[in-house]
């Protein structure tokens, strides 16, 4: 007999976008079970790029559910659902009975700076020696069609060209899905939260009891052996369930406060316009296809089809005791997953 439950909630959020802090806000809300771990990834099973031969049995999805106790919403969030292309969505729409999909967008020059230095931090890319190098081997990747190669961690430039799968997921989902920005999550995260929280047709007044502090900040680290060595044993941890948060959350501060250093570089002026230039199209169309669903004040970035310095003012509605928007805080410029 099969055990647990199917989620009825995904976050499917770009990677380093903020799912891991929306991984954690929605997980603290009564009426929310989250799965076992963050990023299940089950659907990364029908994505042709990335697996081949048969998914396994819906049976191993539910049992990442399996402590739900009957919340209205099971969840996961799994950031490489975002860009699986139809293949995912129409998996998704096929074993899942009308879930509620949230999607979560960022400017995708800073994502993919972001993304940049994640990957340095991991060690995955030390063959790279800076941001216009590994750039240009994304560039080229583009260019050969080679540029979705699971586990090559090369295909940041892909991710950012929102055009090519959101229409999609908004097609697919219409009403079901709400898209919400990465800039607006860190900026005010209370406002945001509450919105998704009425949406969901939750309580909304649990909100002062949450902690919504940002996760999984991406560190610039002082000892990249030291990094690796750090990832490798929260892997293991994190598959092993060793760790529990009262005891995970100390020594990742401990670490952070060791071995976190200042960013090796920055993206120069040149290269910042060049990146602009390359998502200007894909930023036009992404525009388009929210405006179509009805968004309003989408952000700088999208508003003008390509990436600005942050203008002054708010670009969407706050709660009173939120400070009106003045650019992205430095959880957003550092980058976040």
């Amino acid at each position: 007999m099969p055990t647990g439950r199917l989620p009825n909630l995904l976050v499917a959020g770009v990677p380093k976008a903020g799912t891991g802090s929306l991984f954690a806000y929605l997980a603290q809300h009564p009426d929310i079970c989250p799965a076992d771990e963050k990023e299940v990834g089950y659907f990364n099973f029908f994505n042709p790029r990335r697996h081949t031969g048969t998914p396994p049995a819906l049976d191993t999805y539910r049992r990442h559910f399996a402590h739900s106790v009957g919340e209205r919403y099971a969840f996961e969030a799994t950031p490489t659902y975002s860009y699986g292309g139809r293949p995912v969505i129409d998996a998704i729409r096929e074993n899942l009975d009308t879930p509620k999909i949230i999607l979560s967008l960022r400017d995708p020059v800073e994502r993919l700076w972001s993304a940049y230095t994640f990957q340095r931090e991991l060690g995955n890319i030390t063959m790279l020696r800076s941001f216009e190098e590994y750039l240009a081997a994304c560039e080229r990747r583009e260019r050969d069609g080679s540029d979705l190669v699971p586990r090559d961690h090369l295909h940041g430039l892909y991710i950012g060209f929102y055009a090519n799968y959101v229409p999609l997921w908004l097609d697919a989902f219409g009403p079901d899905i709400k898209v919400i920005f990465a800039e607006d999550l860190f900026r005010h995260p209370t406002a945001v939260m509450g919105d998704v929280f009425r949406w969901l047709g939750i309580d909304d007044t649990v909100l002062p009891e949450l902690d919504l502090a940002p996760r999984n900040k991406t560190q610039h680290p002082r000892s990249m052996r030291a990094a690796r060595i750090a990832y490798s044993i929260k892997r293991s941890g994190d598959r092993m369930r060793l760790l529990p948060p009262a005891v995970r959350d100390p020594l990742r501060r401990v670490y952070a406060w060791g071995n976190t250093g200042r960013p090796p570089e920055k993206m120069t002026a040149d290269v910042r316009r060049h990146v602009v230039a390359l998502y200007a199209e894909s930023n036009e169309q992404t525009a388009r296809a929210l405006t179509a669903q009805g968004y309003r004040n989408l952000p700088a970035w999208l508003a003008t089809g390509a990436s600005q310095q942050p203008a002054e003012g708010p670009r969407r509605p706050t709660s009173a005791d939120e400070p009106a928007y003045q650019g992205d805080p430095p959880e957003l410029r550092e980058g976040i997953a």
